[in-house]
């Protein structure tokens, strides 16, 4: 019996695997166009990565190093639980196809890891990795969570997200047909608006 009015993200995971899912923070390494000076260089104004990446998860560590040491970290709380590789900091996407995919194929490798759960940003998500996703969303879960943050195009200025409501609309109905689940990351409370506007948000 679901536990609230609505479906958890754990209800989602429960209907997909027959045990205990855990999230595995990694750090590909990657960056951001908002930062790197493709968009901007000063992010979001609200983006600080350290503020929400767990103790366990080092870009100076490899992607099976950070796997092994985030299981330990989890496995006293679970013994029996497995595992998503979850490409969380900055934008998951954002890298030669090459890059990615050598990444994402590591996580994969690893001891207890059914599948892959990647944020980015709508407008970073280019069509040979998205080919290479849909093939293999075929053989193992996947997810594309897009920061999308809010529906309001004027706030998204505000907070220097540098995309559009519209490219977020555009890259879940992409990510959808190719046959992937997707997220996307909404922030209630953002400068300037009031509870109308964020109940005002469309559905994708």
């Amino acid at each position: 019996m679901n536990r609230h009015p609505y479906r958890d993200f754990a209800d989602f995971l429960a209907g997909h695997f027959a045990c205990k899912m855990q999230k595995l923070t990694i750090d590909g390494g990657l960056t951001c166009p908002n930062r790197d000076g493709t968009l901007g260089r000063d992010g979001c104004i609200y983006c600080s990565n350290r503020s929400f990446t767990p103790s366990y998860c080092r870009s100076t560590m490899s992607v099976s190093e950070q796997i092994d040491t985030g299981k330990r970290f989890f496995s006293r709380k679970y013994p029996s639980m497995r595992y998503l590789a979850y490409f969380q900091s900055f934008t998951g996407t954002y890298a030669d196809s090459s890059k990615l995919i050598a990444l994402y194929s590591e996580a994969l490798a690893a001891e207890g890891v059914d599948g892959l759960v990647i944020g980015t940003r709508p407008d970073c998500l280019n069509t040979d990795l998205l080919e290479w996703l849909s093939h293999l969303a075929q053989e193992k879960f996947v997810m594309i969570e897009f920061g999308a943050e809010t529906s309001h195009d004027i706030t998204l200025q505000r907070i220097n997200r540098c995309h559009t409501w519209q490219d977020v609309v555009e890259a879940v109905e992409k990510t959808h047909q190719a046959g992937i689940f997707t997220g996307i990351h909404l922030i209630n409370g953002l400068p300037g608006e009031n509870e109308d506007m964020i109940m005002q948000c469309d559905v994708v």
